[in-house]
């Protein structure tokens, strides 16, 4: 597929860490800024404590997905400090200055190509634009300088899901005021991303470096599948 139809599509919801900036540079910029910190303390708790934290994460979003049950905000925390030994509080210390706070300063180094673009062509064609995370939003998008009409992340007090429960997408679009078929889900993961939106019944694009003959694919914003909203705009085609 080569161009999406956007004819029916009226809200362009898309998912934001790997999705709106490139997220393996972001990582290993931060791996080495961990290993300077490592070798100043002359110890590997902070790597060991975050690495813990992301395999905590994953299980609990594959674990609650659709069970109706959880607190993933407290469980987060406290699975982490049991496996490692350590309090709750230095956990939560950890992931806040470690994954919430240094990268923002490292964001909008790794933009991804062309977003600014589409976002401006999304909405000079009256549609809406929306972001859809498993993390806080509101600072990486302004660290991005970007802007969304809608945002939501698994945190909100109405949602206490992780990806890939759609609970935070369905929430969403009820917000939005719009239909799941009027909505397309723009994410970097099949699993996370692309399988609750389609549960829902929204269309979905990957953004992957890797084709799929069955999904919609691409990698720069800037790409020719998206050339039907730029053409709308009367500013030409993406290349």
């Amino acid at each position: 597929m080569s161009e999406v139809d956007w004819q029916d599509i009226r809200l362009t919801i898309f998912d934001l860490d790997g999705t709106l900036y490139d997220q393996p540079p972001l990582r290993r910029a931060m791996a080495w800024s961990l290993l300077r910190d490592a070798v100043r303390k002359r110890s590997l708790r902070t790597i060991l404590i975050l690495r813990c934290f992301r395999r905590v994460r994953e299980r609990l979003g594959e674990q609650t997905a659709g069970t109706g049950c959880g607190n993933f905000l407290r469980e987060q925390y406290l699975e982490t400090a049991v496996a490692c030994g350590i309090d709750e509080g230095e956990v939560r210390a950890c992931v806040e200055e470690w994954m919430e706070r240094r990268p923002l300063a490292l964001l909008s180094r790794y933009k991804a190509a062309g977003i600014d673009d589409l976002f401006a062509a999304i909405r000079a064609t009256g549609r809406a634009v929306a972001v859809w995370s498993d993390y806080p939003v509101a600072a990486k998008l302004a660290a991005l300088g970007l802007e969304a009409d809608h945002a939501i992340w698994a945190g909100d007090s109405a949602v206490g899901r992780l990806k890939p429960d759609p609970k935070g997408l369905r929430i969403l679009l009820s917000r939005a005021g719009v239909p799941a078929r009027e909505a397309i889900v723009i994410g970097d993961r099949r699993d996370r991303d692309v399988a609750p939106a389609i549960t829902v019944g929204a269309k979905v694009l990957l953004r992957s470096s890797r084709r799929f003959r069955a999904l919609p694919s691409f990698w720069r914003f800037d790409e020719a599948i998206f050339s039907g909203l730029h053409k709308e705009t009367g500013h030409g085609s993406a290349i």
